[in-house]
């Protein structure tokens, strides 16, 4: 394990530090809620959850961080404009500090979101997601006008998935854009952008995905992480696999969907998106872990451990 030359930023969400060098903070962990058939959304279009249900998973994230001092983000996921705005209302109800990404398939629905948590005064909690290479303009536009200062930028290149080409589209732009995604970012008010590395499936540029962690940290120094678990999903081996086997979903499934947040957290990863909050039990201690690992090496390479609940002095 490793330092970076390059100064690392660090940006603060309310109480959670986003950023810097391996092991100086714990690495933020990013729920999924109201994701595609989650089971506890009746109605995708309307936006109709079980409210108890959603109360109780999300305690269960509050209790877990509580134990191993792993910081934590939620992902309100809307199919429409009516559902995340009954989501987002939720959430902020419930829960008055910690921070949330809006995110959405559909451009017009973040746009809206976007213009919403402005409304009802809680853009300084909310992180867009995404700016990307498909942006549109009404989507920059909202952006512009809303209060956010946050987002995740992703490193997507539809034409090219290795390293440079994440970086090219971070920096310069391309596949349709004439603008770096950063400088977007930046014109639409953005001071806080969080580098999704843009996870692709196995054998289609998985391990670009993984280096490029060490490329953003590296040259850019900016925060970095994404979806890795996407990697394992998309993987037709696996998918088959659990076709044919009856004990792969319980046995064989978990660790290859935890582990691909592991490694690229070893590498210096300061935010994963695990996925489903239902994961919460497998990822938060099998992160805290690893976090153990690199507050370690970071005292032996003359770096101090900057949180005081950090795993290394909260499980140690």
């Amino acid at each position: 394990m490793f330092k970076f030359d390059k100064k690392q930023e660090v940006f603060k969400f309310g109480n959670i530090n986003v950023g810097g060098q391996p092991g100086e903070y714990p690495t933020v962990l990013v729920s999924t809620m109201f994701y595609l058939k989650h089971k506890i959304v009746s109605d995708e279009d309307k936006g109709i959850f079980d409210k108890d249900k959603a109360e109780a998973l999300w305690k269960t994230q509050e209790e877990m961080g509580d134990q191993t001092g792993l910081p934590y983000i939620n992902q309100i996921v809307g199919e429409t404009s009516e559902a995340i705005k009954k989501y987002i209302d939720w959430f902020v109800e419930i829960c008055d500090d910690v921070p949330f990404l809006i995110d959405s398939s559909d451009g017009h629905v973040r746009a809206e979101a976007a213009q919403y948590v402005t409304e009802i005064g809680v853009a300084g909690r909310a992180i867009h997601n995404s700016i990307n290479a498909s942006v549109g303009a009404e989507e920059i536009r909202a952006l512009t006008e809303s209060k956010l200062d946050a987002a995740i930028v992703l490193a997507f290149n539809a034409t090219d998935p290795s390293v440079t080409g994440k970086m090219q589209i971070l920096e310069k732009g391309g596949t349709g854009q004439e603008k770096g995604m950063l400088e977007v970012a930046k014109e639409c008010g953005i001071t806080r952008p969080l580098i999704d590395v843009a996870a692709t499936p196995l054998g289609a540029g998985s391990g670009a995905t993984i280096r490029s962690v060490l490329a953003v940290k590296g040259k850019l120094g900016l925060p970095a992480g994404g979806g890795f678990h996407n990697m394992a999903s998309a993987w037709d081996w696996m998918k088959n696999f659990k076709k044919t086997d009856p004990d792969a979903k319980t046995e064989s499934w978990p660790p290859v969907d935890i582990g691909t947040n592991l490694v690229a957290q070893i590498m210096g990863a300061n935010f994963l998106l695990y996925g489903p909050i239902e994961n919460v039990k497998r990822v938060f201690p099998a992160v805290a872990m690893v976090d153990i690992m690199l507050g370690e090496t970071a005292k032996d390479l003359g770096l101090s451990v900057l949180a005081e609940n950090h795993p290394l002095n909260k499980l140690v």
